[in-house]
């Protein structure tokens, strides 16, 4: 049922608006009866017979007056006409409501500002003037015939007044006059769908200027997507998915924490500096916080940096070692209030008292070290010679203020060998001119080749001194994998070697590497390891608990599942919960600050690796949003590239939640929203659409 002849019309006395209309005859015969409800509205229509304020209900209802109002304010009116039967509550139809619309006055009374100007002459007698015959009751009747004759071009001017001052409002998305939103998005160049409510074309107009200055970025997209389908969506760049041979994965800086009942948090970033390889270094310090050391690349290289963990939050990165060349893998000791820090550096240049040699075209990995007393850091000194090639600097403090370092160095005359050898540091200086090295394995020299790790065990009654590491073994068929191996120290006097167990290990998963182990002392005769390994398909972190008494391992368990690379893990004590950071290229997630509904993945950090076809999780993945595989260009058939083509450098994803419409009415928007995506994409990007 559609009514006919709907007026609004603003009342001269001001503050008022009166409807009316007709309600046609009904078509068909019935015992209902036909009433009309009026809802009003101040920044768009009502769209349902409950939405805005009611302003009258009734059987019959052919007008009426909506009182008091706002002046200058523009007020929309829905008609909703239902039928009303005996015993039944009303009927409303499902045909499109009616509207009205209209702009309150304000009761300036020009026609009485007018009459104060005259003179009074005027008032005197037009004050004397009787009413006419059947005036009484009327509004104004007492007034004398000349102020009654004013009113009417007074009535005039407060329509005028009132209309000039909502004018004000024009340029006000929220107030405007709905009729006039087309007009006001055209003079910024929007285009206007008249499809959608008023309130969502004024909110259109209101960002808009937002969504100009982010053309060509994600924000801009996921807006366009909603406004043009009332859809949400995920964007996503496929620039990341295309296979590079020169780019690595990059690991950034990853923390969970365990509480005291053992759940863990969900991995949180810690920092995006960036590292290949690496585990970070750490020194517990009191009151529930620990301080951070970690490589990463800068423009001139590889630096050294710290970041520091309290009262449950990161705190900013600082620098330091900053300087051109490679200084990598930081292990660091605290003796009393002192740091240590130690590592390895790729030394080209030549000594400070030979400048005027050219550089080495034979770099070589040294051993550096620095100090750290209050808050100064002292100069960067190679430890011990120059001559001799060092690595992989492990160091840990003991609880007789002594600070112990193990590293690998090359051993002279035979080339490619490394041999692992120690030595402490005690408030003098290093005990051993000579440093000591580990005791044979057997015949031979232990052999270690990464990932040193010392662990000083405070409660044990036995061993206190534990050394990690890791190596590479034959599997058979010219294959290899890395195991973690281990020996202990009873005593801490580092001239004495036999008190050193024997070597011993892991126990290793069938074909799978272990790489990485880092340690913690959670009770006297206990180890708890944490390490990388690929048992579950892909790098991910496991963790284990050694007996030290009977020297046996528990069962390995897997700490975080998912898809992503977790290596490099270190667990450090943070009062009554374990901090466990490791390197990770899982994606990152932003929110945007402009549109709070757009959250975007940066999936840049998976880099190129080759495939593990083990890893399920990971290629489970594949095709979806979350995909951070990378894959061969999409040069589509015979070279020539198709609309679906997705692995190409400029193409976007946008990832459409249909939610179970119809095939046709899916086809219907995509086609409309195509048409649009245009305006605020680069006109280098190409858009593939998919409907999930």
């Amino acid at each position: 049922m559609r009514l006919l002849d709907i007026t609004a019309t603003a009342h001269p006395d001001g503050n008022r608006i009166d409807l009316r209309w007709k309600i046609p005859p009904p078509q068909e015969p019935g015992n209902g009866q036909i009433g009309v409800r009026v809802r009003r509205g101040l920044r768009d229509y009502p769209a349902t017979p409950d939405d805005g304020v009611l302003v009258k209900e009734g059987i019959g209802l052919s007008e009426v007056s909506d009182e008091p109002l706002q002046g200058e304010t523009t007020y929309y009116y829905t008609l909703f006409p239902f039928t009303l039967t005996p015993g039944n509550p009303p009927l409303f139809p499902v045909d499109p409501p009616d509207h009205a619309v209209a702009v309150a006055l304000s009761p300036y009374d020009f026609g009485g500002l007018m009459y104060s100007l005259l003179p009074a002459v005027y008032h005197r007698y037009d004050a004397e003037t009787v009413p006419p015959t059947g005036a009484a009751g009327l509004a104004g009747a007492e007034r004398g015939q000349l102020r009654r004759f004013l009113d009417l071009p007074g009535g005039e001017l407060n329509r005028l007044y009132s209309h000039a001052r909502a004018a004000l409002a024009f340029l006000d998305p929220q107030r405007v006059d709905g009729r006039l939103l087309p007009l006001l998005a055209q003079w910024i160049g929007w285009r206007t769908d008249h499809r959608l409510p008023l309130d969502s074309q004024r909110n259109q107009i209101r960002f808009a200027p937002r969504i100009y200055q982010s053309i060509g970025g994600v924000h801009a997209l996921d807006a366009t997507v909603a406004r043009v389908t009332g859809w949400t969506s995920r964007t996503k760049e496929f620039v990341h998915n295309v296979a590079r041979t020169n780019q690595p994965e990059r690991l950034n800086l990853w923390s969970a924490l365990r509480d005291s009942q053992g759940e863990w948090s969900k991995p949180e970033l810690a920092s995006l500096d960036f590292a290949h390889d690496g585990r970070p270094a750490a020194v517990v310090r009191d009151g529930g916080s620990a301080v951070f050391f970690y490589h990463t690349r800068r423009v001139h290289g590889w630096d050294i940096w710290t970041k520091g963990f309290a009262d449950g939050a990161w705190q900013p990165s600082e620098p330091v070692i900053s300087r051109p060349g490679v200084d990598k893998h930081p292990t660091v000791a605290a003796q009393g209030e002192r740091l240590h820090l130690f590592w390895q550096g790729l030394d080209p240049a030549p000594p400070p008292e030979d400048r005027a040699s050219p550089p080495s075209p034979d770099p070589t990995w040294r051993i550096w070290f620095s100090v750290r007393e209050g808050k100064q850091w002292s100069e960067p000194v190679v430890f011990r010679d120059r001559e001799t090639a060092r690595r992989t600097p492990a160091a840990t403090a003991d609880d007789a203020g002594g600070v112990w370092l193990f590293w690998l160095e090359r051993e002279a005359g035979a080339a490619g060998t490394w041999r692992l050898r120690y030595n402490r540091r005690d408030t003098t200086g290093w005990q051993l001119p000579v440093p000591a090295a580990l005791p044979l394995e057997g015949d031979s020299a232990p052999r270690a080749e990464e990932d040193l790790f010392a662990l000083f065990h405070p409660g044990a009654a036995t061993a206190k001194l534990w050394l990690f590491w890791a190596r590479r073994e034959p599997l058979g068929e010219g294959r290899t994998r890395w195991h973690i191996l281990y020996r202990s120290k009873r005593g801490l006097d580092p001239a004495i070697a036999d008190d050193w167990s024997g070597v011993r290990r892991l126990p290793p998963a069938e074909d799978h590497h272990d790489r990485g182990p880092a340690t913690l002392a959670p009770g006297d005769k206990a180890i708890e390891l944490f390490w990388s390994s690929t048992r579950a398909g892909g790098w991910t972190t496991f963790r284990n608990v050694l007996d030290t008494g009977t020297d046996t391992w528990g069962t390995s368990q897997q700490v975080f599942a998912g898809p992503h690379s977790m290596r490099a893990p270190l667990a450090v004590p943070i009062g009554d919960r374990t901090l466990l950071v490791h390197r990770s290229n899982r994606s990152v997630e932003y929110v945007s600050e402009t549109f709070s509904a757009t959250r975007t993945l940066d999936h840049r950090y998976a880099g190129t690796t080759t495939v593990d076809t083990r890893a399920k999780a990971r290629l489970a993945l594949r095709g979806g949003f979350e995909d951070f595989q990378t894959y061969l260009y999409d040069t589509g058939p015979s070279g020539t590239r198709v609309g679906k083509g997705r692995v190409a450098r400029d193409c976007v994803g946008l990832y459409l939640d249909a939610r179970g419409e119809p095939p046709a009415q899916v086809a219907e928007k995509v086609s409309r929203l195509s048409g649009v995506l245009g305006e605020f994409m680069p006109v280098t990007a190409r858009p593939v659409f998919i409907t999930e």
